[in-house]
């Protein structure tokens, strides 16, 4: 991210591009998981249901930037 003001990179431009596939992606899990409670397949609902929201959650992992290292708090002294 070096471009100067009022011009655009190449590289800020795919950022722009990557955040607003992100943000469609959100707005199309947040549609899903509003209206999931609709769905009736019979007697497979039970058995759809869970299997769509581990798909869901599975998508959002995907999507968010794991790479970075998690940062653990300190134990607390005394331990």
């Amino acid at each position: 991210m070096g471009s100067d003001k009022f011009k655009i990179n190449t590289g800020d431009l795919l950022n722009v591009l990557k955040n607003g596939l992100l943000v469609a992606v959100a707005a199309f899990i947040t549609y899903i998981m509003n209206n999931l409670h609709i769905i009736d397949l019979g007697t497979y609902t039970a058995l759809v249901i869970p299997i769509v929201t581990l798909v869901l959650d599975t998508i959002v992992k995907w999507a968010k930037d794991n790479s970075k290292e998690e940062v653990k708090p300190d134990s607390p002294e005394g331990e």
